[in-house]
């Protein structure tokens, strides 16, 4: 096992972890441990810093890992394997890279894994208190949290939960089961007194089951993209929404396709520099 946090679940990696040695500080100091076929391992700091951390692993050591971290029921993760990830209980998330195997011209999973990222879910409690004050300081509005990878957005948004969560009725839809790190029906990570949680569902399936039964006064959920169109469609029903996406700056957000169309129903937009912190925060002009 790699002890992840005193407040989550463990990660599963048994056999990796007895050939890697952790850099000072432990995983505490770390966001991502990345496993490479052939090659060594490497810890990714909080800084962006990587330093390299085992021998090289053989094709079958990453094997090993990949059934380990998917509990031995390699099946049970079809979908979220095809996807190229798997969200781990504490929402600690592992990418893969391998072959694509295709299926009536769609991607329908890997073979000869090759590589593993494992991010690991961090709380923060009070990274989200300037934005918190700052975005909603006139009242709850529809904010959109921008950011480049590893920019914090996802314990931003936690946060944000936990914050909102202590006096408004928040409901956040957990696609991909890192915001509130849900095992067994319980969130691990801190998401909030009054914070419902819809795990695994799409967006807009989540948005609009929360609309039509929990009643909330603002909806929270993570890495809009894709499904930018179906979003649009439930953006019109009287309550408030909080979603991040991925930009290295404002212009770069009104120029993504998809978003760019969505951002006149938002009210404000922030962006994130490196750690959570607040770079930016503007009203979005109708």
């Amino acid at each position: 096992m790699i002890a992840a946090r005193k407040y989550t679940n463990d990660v599963p990696l048994t056999s990796a972890a007895r050939k890697i040695t952790l850099p000072a500080g432990g995983i505490s100091q770390l966001s991502e441990i990345r496993l490479r076929t052939g090659r060594s391992a490497y810890a990714v700091r909080l800084d962006g810093k990587m330093l390299r951390c085992s021998a090289p692993f053989t094709q079958e050591e990453i094997m090993e890992c990949f059934h380990e971290l998917c509990r031995n029921s390699v099946h049970s993760f079809a979908r979220e394997i095809a996807e190229g990830y798997i969200t781990l209980p504490g929402g600690h998330r592992v990418g893969f890279c391998g072959t694509a195997a295709a299926q009536d011209g769609k991607l329908a999973g890997l073979r000869d894994i090759s590589s593993l990222n494992i991010r690991f879910a961090r709380e923060v409690k009070g990274c989200a208190g300037e934005l918190c004050a700052r975005a909603f300081a006139d009242g709850l509005c529809s904010l959109i949290v921008a950011g480049k990878p590893l920019s914090g957005k996802t314990t931003v948004l936690r946060d944000l939960a936990r914050i909102l969560g202590e006096s408004r009725r928040v409901c956040v839809i957990d696609s991909r089961g890192e915001l509130a790190g849900v095992s067994g029906g319980v969130p691990a990570l801190d998401v909030g007194e009054n914070t419902d949680v819809l795990n695994g569902y799409s967006k807009s399936e989540g948005i609009m089951c929360a609309l039509r039964s929990l009643s909330p006064d603002i909806i929270i959920c993570d890495e809009i993209g894709g499904d930018a169109a179906e979003v649009r469609q439930c953006m019109f029903c009287g309550v408030k929404l909080v979603v991040s996406a991925h930009a290295g700056s404002l212009a770069e957000l009104h120029r993504r396709p998809g978003i760019s169309e969505l951002l006149p129903y938002f009210d404000k937009a922030a962006l994130l520099g490196s750690r959570g912190s607040l770079l930016e925060i503007t009203e979005i002009k109708p």
